[in-house]
């Protein structure tokens, strides 16, 4: 009797990836792309929050400063809409420069794997290249583009936005508190309101989020990237 064995089915197409390793490079690089957008979405959900409770408090306080019928209760709802003007307008300015540290993230991350992972020549890679960088890069013309970053645009909008609030809460503390004094200490005092904001959101800013906002990323490993060489890690030349 013949004896025959019969060879287990295998798959010999290098080519196909395992999916019990994990995802391949490819996979990993697409992932990437996808988790910056929803990043990216996620960050113009919550900026739409923050102009709605901003422009609703900004509402309420002029409607509260020309009201008439409020009694004895106006000054001290003038400030707390003053207050909560100055906190929201911070935090949405802290979440503007946080959005920019990991939108910055990101974008190493991606340039990495072009350069140094799938070490794609310069002419060839998708984010970490630019078509020509003079082109439409006109600061003076009314009409034409400029190299801008709009992420920057938005985090000075908003500092510029939380110094106002201060400025107007300082504002109308020293006129409450210092009321009595001569016009020139009075001029003094008003002229200190502005500095006065801007030393607060900047001292706030300095130690408030690093110490309770921050995100955890002690565990993360750090490449230590260098997102300004355009060649990548491995090749200077």
């Amino acid at each position: 009797m013949e004896q025959t064995s019969e060879q287990p089915n295998c798959n010999c197409n290098k080519n196909e990836h395992n999916k019990d390793e994990g995802p391949n490079a490819k996979e990993r690089y697409e992932l990437l792309i996808r988790a910056r957008n929803f990043h990216y979405e996620n960050y113009n959900k919550w900026m739409t929050y923050f102009y709605v409770a901003i422009s609703a408090l900004f509402v309420s306080y002029f409607t509260i400063l020309n009201a008439t019928n409020i009694g004895n209760d106006k000054q001290f709802l003038e400030y707390t809409i003053l207050i909560l003007g100055f906190i929201v307008s911070i935090l949405w300015y802290w979440s503007s420069k946080g959005y920019y540290y990991w939108n910055i993230n990101f974008i190493n991350m991606v340039g990495y794997y072009e350069t140094d992972v799938f070490k794609w020549p310069a002419e060839e890679r998708v984010y970490k290249v630019f078509a020509n960088k003079d082109t439409q890069n006109k600061y003076r013309s009314p009409v034409a583009g400029a190299n801008i970053s709009t992420s920057k645009v938005a985090i000075l909008f908003a500092f510029i936005i939380a110094t106002f609030w201060g400025f107007i809460l300082f504002l109308s503390a020293a006129e409450d508190l210092f009321s009595h004094l001569c016009n020139t200490l009075i001029y003094i005092v008003y002229t200190l309101s502005l500095p006065t904001s801007i030393a607060s959101v900047v001292i706030l800013s300095k130690y408030l989020p690093g110490k309770w906002l921050k995100s955890d990323i002690d565990g993360l490993l750090d490449l230590k990237i260098n997102h300004k060489n355009p060649y990548g890690n491995n090749n200077t030349n």
